[in-house]
């Protein structure tokens, strides 16, 4: 099993604040377009997230998460298998992400969005990650 590694990132015009109030919950996705939190544990550690478009159910673990530094981690707390959309074989053992928001001067923000995962899935994921941020750009400028 191979791991790849890939960043997404964007500039926004707005503080840092700004953006890490919309995005820096573990347990509030509403700004990630079509995806869901179905359940979050009482310590908000663990959160169980779906996709419109999966039809499965993705499991993962906060590792770090820092209001003041604005950042965010988080894995895979166990394999997850995707034979039945990737073909044989495909069982995911690692689906790690860290996220920051940066201030960039007084009224921009950069935000960073790394990912680590098996190669197989690095591409697409690293694709809508990107598209997602790309999506908040919009919506905190607009």
């Amino acid at each position: 099993m191979a791991i790849a590694k890939k960043r997404a990132e964007v500039t926004i015009n707005r503080t840092a604040s700004d953006v890490w109030a919309r995005i820096g919950d573990f347990a509030d996705l509403s700004w990630f377009p079509g995806m869901k939190v179905e359940l979050c544990d009482s310590e908000n550690r663990i959160r169980s997230v779906t996709q419109d478009a999966w039809g499965f159910c993705i499991r993962q673990r906060l590792i770090e998460h820092d209001d003041t530094r604005r950042t965010c981690s988080y894995e895979l707390p166990e394999p997850l298998d995707l034979e039945a959309v990737a073909g044989p074989g495909k069982i995911v053992h690692v689906l790690n992400g860290h996220l920051t928001v940066t201030p960039k001067g007084e009224s921009q923000s950069d935000v960073t969005w790394d990912l680590e995962t098996e190669d197989f899935l690095i591409g697409g994921s690293h694709a809508q990650h990107q598209n997602v941020l790309d999506t908040l750009k919009v919506e905190m400028e607009g």
